[in-house]
């Protein structure tokens, strides 16, 4: 049986988007390769919000609260 999924490394560790229907203790072979099509997409959208937040700012107009009134203390 040959699967191929994804994962990532966290702390040392690769954890997998999915399970694998394998017994516990099955020794297998393992390729890792790092995915570079996240890193695009996310640097992608991260530019398009940025260009968003710049064209459209969110102003509320309403009144700025001082620290002390955001956080009473009796």
């Amino acid at each position: 049986m040959k699967t191929e999924t994804t994962g990532t490394i966290v702390a040392g560790v690769l954890q997998l988007d999915e399970r694998i229907d394998l017994p516990d203790q099955s020794r297998v072979r393992v390729a890792v390769a790092p995915l570079e099509e996240w890193r695009t997409r996310f640097q992608t959208g991260l530019k398009a919000w940025k260009q968003l937040c710049h064209d459209r700012p969110a102003n509320s107009g309403g009144r700025r609260y001082t620290r002390d009134e955001l956080h009473e203390r009796d």
